[in-house]
C-alpha cells in the first residue's frame, strides 16, 4: 500500500511538472507568436514606408546627377557634412515620387474606359484594420506586390527621369534651366534649415494632391479626348453614354421549310419545329466574346441597303443598365430531338436561356406580320448601342473612403463589387481591332492599332516631359525676377522660396487659362484663337459717361497711380534715398520709374489677392492645415452677427456696461477684426470690386460696373493712404535735411542730400514709419477710444469698488406733512 501510495505520488507530481512544462510552453509560443507578428508589421512598414521610398530618391538622383553638373563623391561629401539632410532629401524625393505615380495612375483608372484598367489596378480602399491586413496576408502576396510596384516605379523612372535627363544632357539644355542649377541662400543651420523646408514640402505637397487630384484626371481625361479624336481612338479608350439603339436585322425564331414558312407554329407545333441555326449555334456558345462575334459576322452579312434606319430609346433598368426592353433573357424552346441541342450547362431550363444584351447588341423578340398574307412569324430583333456623349471623369468624391463601395462613389468597380449607375450606363467600348478569318486583315488592323498606340504613348510622353520641364522651371523664372523686382541681392537668391513665389504668381495665369479652355472645350483649338476677336466684337459702348469716367478712373488708379506710389515708396524705405534722380538724364528716371511701376504692381495685386482669399485670418491657415472649413467660416459668421447684435443690445445698458468691462474690451477688440475683416473674402472690397470687373469685361454688362465698389470701397481709400505715406516722408526729409544745413550755415541743400544719401535714408523711414502709424491710429480711433473707456472702468473698479460691500440703490421716499 505503501508503494502504491507514492507511485501515484510520483505520478501526480509527473503531471504537474507536464502542465507546468505544458503552460511554459503555451506561454512561449503566444510570446514567439505577438513578437514574429511586431517584427512582421515592422519590417513590411520600414519596406514600404522607408526603405522603398529611399532606394526610389536615390534612383532619382543617380539618374540626374549629369542635370546637376554632380557626381557621386559630391553626393557622397554632402552626407558626410549632413547625413541627416541627405537621407531625409532623398527620402523626401522618392515618396514624393511615389505619391505622384499612385495619384496619377488611380486617375487614370477612373479615366479610361472600365475594359481597359478597372479590372486590372486595385482601386484605394478604405483600411480601418491597416495592421490586421498586414497580418493576415502572408509574405509571398506583400513580396508579390512590393515587386509589383518597385517594377512600375523602375518602369516609369526610366521613361520619365532616366531618358529626358540624357536627352537634356546631349542638347546642353541643363545649364540653362534654372531647376538643374539651384541657388540655396542658408540663413540658418542648413542642418535644421534644409530638413524644415523639406518637412514643409512635404506637407504642401500632400495637401496640394488632396485637394486638387481630380484636376490631374480632368487633365488626363482631356487630353484623351484630344488625342483620341485625332487618331480616332475616342470610342475605344474613352467611356460613352448609350444614346439610342439602331435596328441592324430581325432574325426569325424557326427555320421554316418553304410549305410551312407561312403557317404561324401552334403551341402543340413549336416544339417539333427546327430553332433557326444561328440561335442554335448562339445557345451553344458561352463565352460572350464568341457570341458578339457570332452575331457581328451574322449582321454584317445582312443586306440592309433598302431599309430605312430605326432608332429606339433607351430603357433603363432598376441597376442603370441602358436596354430595349426590361427581360434580361430570351427563353428558346426545347428542339424535337435531344441530340441536335448543344448545351453548355448543367441545368437544363437554363439551357434555353440566351441573354438579352450581348455586348453592344439587345436582343428583342417580336412577332410580325407577313405583307401578303395575315400570318405572324416569331422573330427577334437585333439592336446595336449608339454611343452618345464622352462621360465626363473622373467623378465628384469617388475616392471619398468614408461613403461606401463603387456603388455610391460612382467609380469603376473592383472584384465582384456591385456596379454603379454610371457604370452600367456605360457604352460597350469599341475594339482596338476586330479578330478576322482572313490572315491580311487580321495583320493590318494589329499594324494600325500599334502604329496608334505607339504615336500615342509617343505625344504623352513627350507632352509629360514639356510639362514636367514647364512645372520645375517657369516658377523658377518668375521668382527670379519677383527678386529682382524686389531688390533682392542675387546672393540672397534662395530657389524653395523663388519657386513657391513663382506657383503664386502662375496660380492666376493657369485659372483664366483653364476658364478659356472649359469655355471653348467643343470647339478646339480654332475656338480658343477666335476667343479674343468675338469679345471684341461683342463690345458695345454706353450711352452713359458716368460709368465709362468711373471705370477709367479706376483703371489709372489701379495700374498706374497706385503701383508708381507703392513701388517707389517700397524702394526708397528698403533700397535707399536716392536723390541722384534730380540731376540724372530722362532716359535713367524713366526705367526707374517702370521698375518702381512693375514693383507696386507685383506688391499691389498680391496683396490684393491675399486679401481676397482671406490669407491675412487664421480660417484660411487652418482650413489649409486641417481641410475645408467652410461650414466653420458660416458659422463664425452666423456667430459674428449674433455676437453684433449682442453688442448692440448691450450698447444701451449703462450698469451691464459697467459690470462687464473686460468683456467690453474683448468687444472692442473684435469690433477691430471686424474692420481689418472688411478687405477679406469675396464679399470684402476687393471682392465685390473684382465681381464688377468680371461681370462687365466676360459680356460688356455696363450694369454691372460699380461705381461705389470700384472708387469709394477699393481704390480711393488705397490711393489717399499712400499718398500719405509717400508724401510726407518725401517732404518731410528735405526739410530737415534744409534746416540742418540752414543751423550749419550751409546753402548747397542738393550736394548735401546727395552725398549724406544714408542720412536721407534713415530720416525717409523714421517719417514713413510715422506716418504708417499716425494713419493706423486715426483709422482705429473710434477702436482705441472703447479699449481707453474700457480700461479707464477697469482700474476705477479696482480702485474703488473691488473689496467693498456694494448695496443696490434705492431712491428716498419723499417726505410728505401730513
Amino acid at each position: 500500500r505503501q508503494n502504491m501510495r507514492n507511485e501515484r505520488d510520483e505520478a501526480v507530481q509527473q503531471i504537474a511538472e507536464l502542465e507546468a512544462a505544458g503552460a511554459v510552453r503555451i506561454r512561449l509560443s503566444v510570446v514567439l507568436e505577438c513578437a514574429s507578428a511586431i517584427a512582421k508589421v515592422v519590417i513590411l512598414l520600414c519596406i514600404k514606408m522607408l526603405l522603398l521610398p529611399l532606394s526610389l530618391g536615390i534612383c532619382l538622383d543617380m539618374t540626374t546627377l549629369p542635370l546637376f553638373d554632380k557626381t557621386l563623391d559630391d553626393r557622397i561629401a554632402y552626407a558626410g557634412t549632413d547625413l541627416f539632410g541627405s537621407i531625409f532629401l532623398h527620402w523626401v524625393s522618392g515618396i514624393t515620387f511615389m505619391l505622384l505615380v499612385t495619384v496619377s495612375v488611380l486617375q487614370l483608372r477612373e479615366v479610361v474606359h472600365p475594359e481597359i484598367l478597372a479590372r486590372v489596378i486595385r482601386p484605394q480602399e478604405p483600411q480601418p484594420d491597416l495592421l490586421g491586413n498586414l497580418l493576415q496576408e502572408n509574405g509571398p502576396t506583400h513580396a508579390k506586390r512590393i515587386l509589383l510596384s518597385l517594377g512600375i516605379y523602375a518602369a516609369l523612372l526610366t521613361l520619365h527621369i532616366w531618358l529626358p535627363s540624357h536627352l537634356l544632357v546631349s542638347f546642353n539644355l541643363g545649364k540653362k534651366l534654372p531647376f538643374f542649377r539651384p541657388k540655396l541662400w542658408h540663413f540658418f543651420m542648413p542642418q535644421i534649415q534644409v530638413p524644415a523646408e523639406l518637412f514643409l514640402f512635404h506637407l504642401c505637397m500632400l495637401s496640394i494632391l488632396e485637394k486638387y487630384k481630380n484636376n490631374i484626371g480632368a487633365l488626363q481625361h482631356h487630353w484623351l479626348r484630344v488625342m483620341g479624336s485625332l487618331l480616332g481612338m475616342s470610342d475605344k479608350v474613352l467611356p460613352r453614354e448609350v444614346d439610342q439603339f439602331e435596328l441592324v436585322g430581325c432574325i426569325p425564331v424557326f427555320a421554316a421549310t418553304e410549305d410551312d414558312a407561312d403557317a404561324k407554329p401552334s403551341a402543340s407545333t413549336k416544339g417539333s419545329s427546327n430553332i433557326d441555326p444561328f440561335w442554335t449555334e448562339l445557345l451553344s456558345t458561352v463565352d460572350t466574346t464568341k457570341r458578339e462575334a457570332i452575331i457581328r459576322s451574322k449582321v454584317s452579312s445582312m443586306d440592309r441597303a433598302a431599309k430605312p434606319t430605326i432608332r429606339l430609346d433607351t430603357v433603363t433598368r432598376p441597376d442603370g443598365k441602358k436596354d430595349v426592353s426590361r427581360y434580361s433573357f430570351i427563353r428558346f424552346p426545347s428542339t424535337s430531338s435531344d441530340s441536335n441541342r448543344i448545351s453548355k450547362s448543367s441545368d437544363e431550363t437554363n439551357s434555353h436561356l440566351l441573354p438579352a444584351c450581348v455586348g453592344p447588341y439587345r436582343l428583342k423578340q417580336a412577332v410580325l406580320q407577313k405583307s401578303t398574307k395575315s400570318t405572324h412569324v416569331t422573330v427577334i430583333e437585333i439592336w446595336r448601342e449608339m454611343p452618345g456623349k464622352l462621360i465626363p471623369r473622373p467623378p465628384e468624391g469617388w475616392d471619398d473612403l468614408g461613403i461606401g463601395g463603387a456603388e455610391s462613389q460612382g467609380r469603376w468597380a473592383w472584384g465582384d463589387e456591385h456596379l454603379s449607375e454610371v457604370e452600367s450606363s456605360v457604352a460597350v467600348r469599341h475594339p482596338f481591332y476586330y479578330d478576322s478569318d482572313s490572315k491580311a486583315a487580321k495583320m493590318r488592323g494589329a499594324v494600325q492599332f500599334t502604329a496608334k498606340m505607339a504615336t500615342l504613348l509617343f505625344i504623352s510622353w513627350m507632352a509629360i516631359t514639356v510639362l514636367l520641364c514647364v512645372a520645375l522651371n517657369i516658377p523658377l523664372y518668375l521668382g527670379h525676377f519677383a527678386f529682382h523686382l524686389l531688390r533682392v541681392p542675387e546672393r540672397c537668391f534662395h530657389d524653395p522660396l523663388a519657386f513657391a513665389i513663382g506657383i503664386g504668381l502662375m496660380l492666376p495665369m493657369i485659372g483664366v487659362a483653364s476658364n478659356v479652355c472649359s469655355s471653348v472645350s467643343n470647339e478646339g483649338l480654332k475656338g480658343v484663337l477666335l476667343l479674343p476677336w468675338n469679345w471684341i466684337r461683342s463690345f458695345k459702348p454706353h450711352q452713359s459717361r458716368a460709368k465709362v469716367i468711373a471705370l477709367t478712373s479706376f483703371f489709372v488708379l489701379w495700374c498706374v497711380v497706385c503701383p508708381l506710389l507703392l513701388g517707389s515708396l517700397y524702394v526708397t524705405f528698403f533700397v535707399g534715398f536716392n536723390a541722384q534722380w534730380l540731376t540724372s538724364g530722362l532716359h535713367e528716371n524713366a526705367f526707374s520709374l517702370l521698375a518702381s511701376w512693375a514693383t507696386g504692381t507685383m506688391l499691389l495685386n498680391s496683396w490684393a489677392a491675399m486679401c481676397y482669399f482671406k490669407m491675412f485670418t487664421k480660417d484660411f491657415w487652418a482650413d489649409l492645415a486641417v481641410g475645408d472649413g467652410q461650414g466653420n467660416a458660416n458659422g463664425a459668421n452666423a456667430n459674428g452677427v449674433v455676437q453684433g447684435a449682442a453688442r448692440r443690445g448691450a450698447a444701451n445698458n449703462a450698469p451691464a456696461n459697467a459690470a462687464n468691462a473686460v468683456g467690453q474690451g474683448n468687444d472692442a477688440l473684435r469690433d477691430t477684426q471686424d474692420r481689418c475683416l472688411s478687405w477679406q473674402g469675396e464679399d470684402g472690397s476687393f471682392g465685390c470690386c473684382y465681381n464688377s470687373i468680371k461681370a462687365f469685361a466676360s459680356s460688356w454688362e455696363w450694369d454691372k460696373v460699380d461705381t461705389k465698389a470700384l472708387l469709394q470701397d477699393c481704390v480711393v481709400p488705397i490711393v489717399r493712404n499712400l499718398l500719405v505715406a509717400m508724401l510726407v516722408p518725401l517732404l518731410a526729409t528735405p526739410l530737415v535735411i534744409f534746416v540742418y544745413l540752414a543751423i550749419n550755415e550751409s546753402s548747397k541743400l542738393l550736394e548735401g542730400m546727395t552725398e549724406d544719401q544714408s542720412t536721407c535714408t534713415v530720416l525717409f523711414r523714421v517719417f514713413a514709419i510715422s506716418s504708417v502709424i499716425v494713419q493706423f491710429l486715426n483709422s482705429s480711433k473710434h477702436s482705441l477710444g472703447k479699449w481707453y473707456d474700457a480700461a479707464h472702468k477697469i482700474a476705477r473698479d479696482d480702485r474703488y469698488l473691488i473689496g467693498e460691500i456694494l448695496l443696490n440703490y434705492e431712491a428716498p421716499v419723499p417726505f410728505t406733512a401730513s
